[in-house]
């Protein structure tokens, strides 16, 4: 947020919506007074936030434990995603549930209290699950959910990490007949033979080598090309958002030079009323000055006449 103080960004996003525009306009006013020119127009280009980034933002200014939850999830599901661990995927993908359901619950919660006109089955508890979904995988979103400055609702269409498949074992797990197999292996050979036959000398069998986990090809090939679209996507969407961060920029600024403007007429139509006012004025005393000079020369004309 630049220059805007921590504790302007935290009043001004945790105020109603509705009340947004006029608290953003006061604190605005607030820090051109006092001198601070920079820091005002930092805080009139802050944009109003939808109800829905409005309860995210409740909850990262009055919960930021929970927003930390978050945080660590995403690291746990990145680090399980390039590991290929499928086990621990199911097992994050069921927190991610849990905790997204329990967020949007909270965020609700502080609604109410912050406002207990508020119904809690009108409020966009959707759009709140995917922001905080969105959060998890994008790192732009990340930082504006901590920082409780969202400005609108988001939903992360990318290829971050994605719902593990369904209940097949993983790669580098042993199938259940792999380890029944195993299991019943033991008892086979502890089992004496009735009529053991003789056996040849043969050479001694080398140990087994360890199994190296393997990946598929298809898999690979699959992850490449989901990661370069992936990339491609944030390229797309950075560019994007730049654009539209100019053009928000810009705006702000055509609209200061309006108001400093319209400002500068409001002062100059006040000198002219005031001027105008001296003209009149001074016109005025020039017509009683031309009266007593008409009088005075009459008096004189009299006086020379009588002479």
């Amino acid at each position: 947020m630049g220059e805007v103080p921590e504790e302007t960004v935290r009043e001004l996003y945790t105020v109603l919506p509705e009340e947004f525009t006029a608290a953003r306009d006061a604190a605005a006013a607030e820090a051109r007074a006092a001198g601070h020119a920079a820091q005002a127009t930092a805080i009139k280009r802050l944009r109003r936030p939808t109800v829905a980034a409005w309860l995210v933002n409740l909850l990262a200014h009055r919960a930021p434990d929970r927003i930390a939850e978050l945080t660590a999830l995403a690291d746990a599901l990145r680090a399980a995603q390039r590991q290929l661990r499928g086990a621990d995927l199911r097992t994050l993908t069921v927190q991610r549930r849990e905790l997204l359901s329990a967020l949007a619950a909270q965020a609700a919660d502080l609604a109410v209290r912050a406002q207990p006109a508020l119904s809690p089955a009108k409020l966009p508890m959707t759009e709140v699950e995917q922001t905080l979904a969105a959060a998890l995988a994008d790192d732009e979103v990340a930082a504006q959910v901590r920082a409780g400055t969202v400005v609108k609702a988001v939903s992360y269409t990318g290829f971050g990490a994605p719902p593990p498949p369904g209940d097949e074992p993983d790669d580098n797990e042993p199938s259940v007949s792999t380890r029944d197999r195993a299991a019943r292996a033991p008892a086979r050979r502890a089992t004496p033979a009735r009529r053991p036959a003789p056996t040849p000398p043969s050479r001694p069998v080398p140990p087994p080598r360890p199994a190296t986990p393997t990946v598929p090809a298809g898999m690979r090939r699959e992850l490449a090309a989901a990661s370069e679209a992936e990339q491609g996507a944030r390229a797309v969407l950075d560019r994007a958002r730049a654009a539209e961060a100019s053009a928000e920029d810009e705006l702000t600024q055509l609209r200061d030079a309006m108001a400093a403007l319209e400002e500068r007429r409001a002062l100059l139509r006040q000198e002219a009323n005031g001027r105008r006012a001296a003209r009149t004025a001074a016109e005025r005393a020039l017509a009683a000055a031309v009266r007593r000079t008409a009088k005075a020369q009459a008096a004189i004309d009299a006086r020379t006449a009588e002479v």
